[in-house]
């Protein structure tokens, strides 16, 4: 339901794959894996999931790259949870899920993409039943000037198949969100920084069912139902470890910031986490990058 790093880790993956072999007259394949570690864990739509105990989050895949810049990707990623004490997660792994999907160039600098996953709970009796979601993407890539970038992008998640939804109180299943966003970057020789921030939109049943608002209105008074879902803004710094071949590693540390503006995120949240009910939510974190 979650991937916080899935898309952009391998789309940057296929992105440095396509560079790399421009000139190539064979496909190429590459590997890709990300291992974080964090305080909570909310969801790219501003679900919080957990705030109690750690955050591992495992992601690992394969990229088939084209001489022409046509990619093909599919990976796995893991959420673990070790130290959670609440009833509703009765063992450490919190949710698994898998993905395929392929990104091909439209201009110089722009990309589309479409991804295929599929969201199984850890926690089978007790939480979200499986989701089989498409995502479709465009992204820009700027010419960095002077190391600086913007890389605006926009997502459209359609939620395509479930008895449960993405965000607990909304429909669930046959509905959307669009995710609109930029990573501001500013590339040095022994650094990187990065800003990744955006805001989600959709129809007001994605957040809220009209089935739920009378539920959701006990919990957060004079709630309504809404188009806007959340707002998000950070910032990460990554610094490349040297090794010798064509592996690559990189370490990293971030802080995203999260504000719920839509009233069913508010009533999930009070649901999951014990009755907070505040609007505002912060994740701190570390971990490292690795491909070949």
């Amino acid at each position: 339901m979650r991937k916080t790093m899935v898309g952009i880790a391998a789309l940057a993956a296929m992105g440095m794959s396509s560079a790399a072999h421009a000139d190539d007259n064979a496909w190429a394949i590459h590997g890709f894996g990300d291992i974080s570690f964090k305080n909570d864990y909310v969801t790219p739509r501003g679900l919080v999931v957990t705030t109690n105990g750690a955050t591992i989050q495992v992601l690992d895949g394969l990229v088939l790259v084209a001489p022409s810049g046509f990619s093909v990707h599919a990976g796995t990623w893991v959420d673990l949870n070790p130290g959670y004490s609440k009833d509703l997660n009765i063992t450490g792994l919190n949710e698994f899920d898998w993905f395929v999907g392929f990104d091909a160039p439209i201009t110089k600098n722009l990309k589309g993409g479409v991804e295929v996953s599929q969201f199984i709970s850890g926690q089978p009796s007790v939480a979200f039943k499986d989701e089989t979601n498409i995502e479709f993407n465009l992204k820009y890539s700027d010419t960095p000037s002077g190391g600086l970038s913007f890389n605006p992008y926009a997502k459209l998640f359609w939620a395509v198949h479930s008895k449960s939804s993405t965000v607990v109180l909304g429909k669930a299943g046959n509905t959307f969100d669009v995710e609109l966003g930029a990573v501001p970057t500013y590339a040095a020789k022994s650094f990187t920084l990065s800003a990744p921030t955006w805001v989600t939109v959709g129809p007001k049943d994605y957040w809220i069912s009209k089935s739920n608002l009378g539920f959701v209105q006990e919990i957060v008074p004079d709630a309504k139902r809404s188009n806007i879902g959340v707002f998000s803004t950070g910032l990460k710094a990554a610094m490349p470890v040297k090794l010798k071949g064509s592996a690559s590693v990189s370490v990293y540390a971030f802080g995203q910031y999260y504000h719920l503006f839509n009233d069913g995120l508010v009533a999930s949240k009070y649901i999951l986490e014990g009755g907070d009910h505040k609007r505002d939510q912060v994740v701190f974190g570390a971990g490292v990058s690795f491909g070949f």
